[in-house]
C-alpha cells in the first residue's frame, strides 16, 4: 500500500560540470576520507537504492563504509515514513587511519577522470595540503536527502547485479552513458535489505580498492610538482646551455669561415709572394751583374772625378782671376767710355727732320740738303721761286748728328744708347727733345706702339744691361718717377690727387728731389711700361694750330739706377731724365695765350742755362724756371746731356724751323770740333736722298 504523503525531494537542479584536474580530485577525495567520515548522516528513504547520492565515483567525494558500527542502533525510528520501500540507513563511521606513503616514483599523469552525468547531486569539498604530506585543512562533506522519480536511476555510470557489482573504472577519456545491453539486470526489491546490504558491501569493496589505488596515485602525484620543477629547472639549464652552445658554435663557425677566408687570401698571397720572389731573384741576378759593371765604371769615374776636381780647382782659381780681371776691365771700360763721351761733348745736339705724313701730301715742303751726317741746308722755296737774291733764303747748320726723314727709330736709338751706358756706369744723363709744335718730339721720345721711340727702347736696354751686369756681380735697383710741369706748376702723373709739390735741394748740395711725388720701384720692363702708359694718359694735351694733339706741358720721366757690388763693396748711382718738352709756337697765332707764354718762357730759360754752361759763366740761372731747376743735376757737373732738335719739313714752318736750328747750332758751336766720317748725303729740292 503506497503512501499518499507527498514525497520529499532534496535533489538540486543539475549544475554544469566544473573542470577539475585529476590530481585535485584525488587529493580532495583522499583528504575527505582520511580526515572526516560520514558521521550519523541520515539518508532519505527512497523507493530504490539507486536514488542515493552518487558519492563513490572516481574523482568524487568518498562515501563511508557500509559496515555496521559497533554501536549500531536504529535511532529516531519514528521519523521513518511509511513506505513499502522504507529502510533504515545506519550511520556509517569511518575510522581515520594514517596513510602509508610509498617511495615517490615518477608515474605518468592520469588522464581526465570520467565525467558523471548531470543527475549527480553530490557536492565535493576540496582541501589543500602541504608538500611534506601533512594535512593542513579539511572540509566535511554534507549529504542532502533526495527524493526523485525513476529517472534518477540513469544518473549513475555503473550497473548493479545480485551476484556482484560491475563498474567502469575511469580512464583517460571521459566516460559516457553506456548504451542499453541485451542482458537484463535483476532489480533488487526495496524490502530485500540483505541483498541491498550485500550490494553495498560489494560496492564498498570496489570503492576501497579504487581508494587504495587513488592513494598510491596521490602519493605518486605529490612528487610530480617537485619532479616537474626539477625537470623544468633542468630543462632551463639545458636550454641555456644549448643556447650558449649554439652561440659558441655560431661564433666558432664565423671564426672558422673568417679563418678559411684568411687562409685562402694567405695562400694566394703566398703564391704571389713566391712569384714575386722568383722575379726578384732574377732581378737580383741582373743587379749583381750590373753592380759588377758599375763597380768597374765607378772606379773609372772616381779616377776621372779626382782629375776633374784638380781641374775644377785650377779653373776656380782661374775663374777668380778672370772675374777680377773682368771687374778691372769693366772699370777701365767705364773710364774709357766716359773719356769718349767727354771727347764727344757733355752736351750733344742731334737734329731730326720728320717725314711728312700721308694726309700732309698737299703741303709744300722746304728745300733740304744733307751735306754730310752732321750738316744740313734749308732753303725757302718761295723766296727762291721769286728770283730775289736774299741771304735769308738758304741756311746751313752743323750738329753732332743729323737724322733725315728716312732715318728710322733704330738709327736714332743707336746714337742714344751710349748715354744709357753712361747712366749704368753712375753718371747723370738728360735727354730732351726741343722744337716747335708738330715737329715730331713726342714721336721721337715715345713713338707709336708698332714703332717705339727713345723712352721704351731705353727701358728694354736698361733691363738687358741689368741682366748682363748681374753676371759681373752687380745688383741693380730701379726707381721711377713721372711728373709734369704745366704753367710752372708741378703735377704727379702717377696720382690723380692734387699735391703740394716742391723742388728741394738734397743734403749733398749737388742733387735735388721733389717732395710728395710718387716713386715706384720696378723689377720688370713690363711694369715700367705700364707706369709710362699711366703717365702718358694723365698728361695735358690740346689742339693747336700746328697739331691736333699737342703736348701743352713738359713731361719729365726720371729713372734712378742704384747698383751694388757686394764683393767689391762698391755702389753706383746714376739717373736718366727723359724730357718731352712742350711745343713752341708764336703767341700771335695761339689761342691758348697764357699757356703758350709759360711754355716759351721755360724754353727760353733752358736756352739761357745751356748757353751759360757752354760759356762757363760763374752764375748759371737754374732757378729762373721750374724746368731748369728740375734738370740742374743733369745739365751740369758729371751729367751727359743730349738735345734733339726736331723740325718740320714744310714751307709754312720755315721760320720756326730756322729759329730752332739756330738755337741748336749756337749750342753746338760752343764745343770743340771733332772728326767726321766721309759720308755725304745730297738732296735735291724734291727731297730725294743721295748717298
Amino acid at each position: 500500500m503506497e503512501s499518499r504523503l507527498p514525497k520529499p525531494s532534496g535533489l538540486k537542479k543539475p549544475t554544469p560540470v566544473r573542470t577539475i584536474l585529476p590530481t585535485e580530485r584525488i587529493k580532495a577525495a583522499a583528504l575527505a576520507n582520511l580526515k572526516n567520515g560520514v558521521n550519523n548522516q541520515r539518508l532519505p528513504l527512497v523507493r530504490d537504492l539507486t536514488n542515493l547520492t552518487a558519492t563513490t565515483g572516481f574523482g568524487r567525494g568518498a562515501t563511508g563504509s557500509p559496515d555496521l558500527p559497533k554501536t549500531s542502533t536504529f535511532t529516531n525510528r519514528a521519523r521513518l515514513r511509511r513506505s513499502r520501500s522504507a529502510c533504515d540507513i545506519r550511520d556509517i563511521e569511518k575510522v581515520t587511519r594514517p596513510l602509508k606513503r610509498t617511495e615517490p616514483t615518477l608515474a605518468p599523469i592520469p588522464a581526465k577522470a570520467t565525467k558523471f552525468t548531470s543527475g549527480s547531486t553530490a557536492n565535493i569539498y576540496t582541501a589543500t595540503t602541504a608538500r611534506n604530506g601533512l594535512l593542513s585543512r579539511t572540509t566535511k562533506p554534507s549529504f542532502e536527502s533526495t527524493t526523485g522519480s525513476q529517472s534518477s536511476t540513469s544518473s549513475t555510470s555503473s550497473s548493479s547485479s545480485v551476484g556482484g557489482v560491475k563498474r567502469k573504472v575511469a580512464t583517460g577519456k571521459p566516460a559516457t552513458n553506456a548504451a542499453p545491453t541485451k542482458s537484463m539486470v535483476k532489480r533488487i526489491p526495496p524490502y530485500d535489505y540483505k541483498a541491498r546490504f550485500n550490494d553495498l558491501l560489494e560496492k564498498h569493496k570496489v570503492l576501497k580498492e579504487k581508494f587504495d589505488e587513488a592513494k598510491e596515485q596521490l602519493s605518486t602525484l605529490d612528487t610530480l610538482p617537485e619532479q616537474y620543477e626539477e625537470c623544468q629547472n633542468t630543462l632551463f639549464s639545458v636550454q641555456e646551455a644549448l643556447k650558449n652552445s649554439k652561440t659558441e658554435i655560431d661564433c666558432l663557425q664565423r671564426q672558422n669561415n673568417s679563418q678559411n677566408i684568411k687562409i685562402d687570401s694567405l695562400t694566394k698571397c703566398l703564391h704571389d709572394t713566391q712569384e714575386e720572389l722568383d722575379r726578384l731573384k732574377e732581378k737580383y741576378e741582373l743587379q749583381c751583374k750590373e753592380q759588377e759593371s758599375m763597380i768597374t765604371e765607378l772606379t773609372e769615374l772616381r779616377e776621372r772625378c779626382a782629375y776633374l776636381t784638380e781641374l775644377s780647382t785650377e779653373q776656380s782659381e782661374e775663374l777668380t782671376t778672370c772675374r777680377e780681371q773682368l771687374f778691372r776691365a769693366n772699370m777701365e771700360r767705364k773710364e774709357l767710355h766716359n773719356v769718349v763721351m767727354d771727347l764727344r761733348g757733355n752736351i750733344r745736339v742731334f737734329c731730326r727732320v720728320r717725314p711728312p705724313l700721308e694726309d700732309e701730301a698737299d703741303r709744300l715742303l722746304c728745300g733740304w740738303n744733307y751735306l754730310d751726317e752732321a750738316t744740313l741746308e734749308i732753303h725757302n722755296l718761295e723766296m727762291l721761286a721769286s728770283g730775289a737774291k736774299n741771304k735769308g733764303a738758304s741756311h746751313e747748320f752743323s750738329f753732332d748728328h743729323v737724322f733725315h726723314p728716312k732715318s728710322t727709330q733704330e738709327d736714332v736709338f743707336e746714337m742714344v744708347s751710349p748715354l744709357i751706358q753712361s747712366a749704368m756706369d753712375g753718371y747723370n744723363v738728360c735727354i730732351f727733345a726741343y722744337g716747335q709744335t708738330g715737329s715730331g718730339k713726342t714721336y721721337t721720345m715715345d713713338g707709336v706702339p708698332d714703332n717705339v721711340g727713345v723712352i721704351p727702347r731705353t727701358v728694354d736696354l736698361l733691363f738687358e744691361s741689368v741682366r748682363n751686369y748681374k753676371r759681373l756681380g752687380w745688383e741693380y735697383e730701379i726707381r721711377a718717377t713721372f711728373l709734369e710741369i704745366y704753367n710752372e706748376v708741378l703735377y704727379d702723373l702717377l696720382s690723380n690727387e692734387q699735391k703740394n709739390m716742391e723742388i728741394r735741394m738734397a743734403k749733398n748740395k749737388t742733387d735735388i728731389y721733389v717732395s710728395n711725388i710718387t716713386e715706384e720701384t720696378v723689377s720688370t720692363a713690363n711694369r715700367l711700361r705700364q707706369l709710362m702708359q699711366i703717365a702718358k694718359m694723365n698728361r695735358a694735351t690740346a689742339a693747336t694750330v700746328g697739331n691736333d694733339r699737342s703736348s701743352r706741358s713738359h713731361a719729365v720721366t726720371r729713372i734712378e739706377l742704384i747698383g751694388r757690388h757686394e764683393q767689391k763693396n762698391e755702389i753706383s748711382i746714376g739717373t736718366i731724365n727723359l724730357v718731352d718738352l712742350a711745343g713752341s709756337e708764336s703767341p700771335k697765332t695761339s689761342i691758348r695765350m697764357n699757356e703758350t707764354k709759360n711754355i716759351n718762357r721755360s724754353l727760353s730759360e733752358l736756352t739761357n742755362v745751356i748757353l751759360a754752361l757752354l760759356q762757363k759763366q760763374d752764375h748759371i740761372p737754374y732757378r729762373n724756371s721750374k724746368l731748369t731747376h728740375l734738370l740742374m743735376p743733369s745739365l751740369g757737373g758729371n751729367s751727359k746731356t743730349l738735345m734733339f732738335i726736331n723740325v718740320s719739313p714744310f714751307q709754312d714752318c720755315f721760320v720756326e724751323s730756322v729759329k730752332s736750328l739756330r738755337f741748336a747750332a749756337s749750342v753746338n758751336s760752343c764745343k770743340l770740333a771733332k772728326a767726321k766720317k766721309n759720308k755725304f748725303l745730297n738732296t735735291s729740292t724734291n727731297n730725294s736722298l743721295t748717298m
